[in-house]
């Protein structure tokens, strides 16, 4: 789902995921922000349809700032660092 639209925006570059319980991600970003996104709402969206089993939705790298899965989605690094809620910053 990265488009033009997500990759013209400015925002801090996300650097490492953690998946967690619940459709949780775990987010770290180069501004040494700690976030935390609840993907839960967006599995009703046909493209995440395979995410919804609990193993391959852990399945996830950050690759050039993107939040990708093994099994070929992928997802707006502007609307995942908007909708996310800081836990921490260092």
């Amino acid at each position: 789902m990265t488009n033009d639209y997500c990759s013209s925006m400015s925002y801090p570059k996300l650097i490492k995921v953690e998946p967690r319980e619940n459709f949780v991600l775990l987010l770290q970003y180069d501004n040494g922000e700690i976030r935390k996104y609840d993907f839960s709402e967006d599995l009703n969206h046909p493209f995440f349809e395979r995410l919804k089993d609990p193993a391959l939705f852990k399945e996830c790298n950050v690759i050039a700032g993107n939040l990708e899965w093994t099994t070929g989605e992928d997802f707006c690094p502007f609307t995942l660092y908007e909708k996310s809620s800081l836990v921490s910053k260092n």
